[in-house]
């Protein structure tokens, strides 16, 4: 490499332009509810954020799409029709890089709200959840 100051690179544009490639790129989120239309929408709302969304109708499938591949944040209903939300929960936190998991639920209760946040929930937000809220949300995870 040449020994002109000028020609190599600056660590602090190398760093700059890392963050924000990283921030241009599509931040992955599973989520995990019965309601099909419910899925449809978010998927939809989401995606137009440039986020990467999958989702799953059930903890099966849920637990199908992580074995398969990393998400960066998972947004569980608490009930998931024959399946228990908060235990995916459990399941889910040992496929994250970090308990980044949001709980929904249209019927909040004190008791699943502190076994939320005691098996490693972000937050919680009650259905109908305030799609401005979540994407706020969102970003301060980022």
């Amino acid at each position: 490499m040449d020994d002109n100051p000028k020609l190599r690179p600056s660590s602090n544009l190398a760093e700059a332009t890392t963050t924000a490639v990283q921030a241009r790129l599509p931040r992955s989120i599973l989520v995990v509810d019965d309601e099909e239309n419910f899925l449809i929408l978010l998927e939809w709302f989401l995606s137009r954020r440039g986020y990467e969304v999958a989702t799953a109708a059930s903890a099966d499938a849920a637990l199908a799409l992580l074995s398969g591949r990393k998400f960066d944040i998972a947004l569980i209903d608490v009930r998931l029709g024959t399946s228990d939300g908060l235990a995916l929960l459990e399941e889910i936190t040992k496929y994250l890089p970090r308990p980044n998991v949001f709980m929904m639920t249209a019927y909040p209760t004190v008791s699943s709200i502190k076994q939320a946040f005691d098996k490693g929930a972000s937050r919680y937000l009650t259905k109908p959840v305030d799609l401005q809220e979540l994407v706020k949300a969102l970003g301060s995870m980022f």
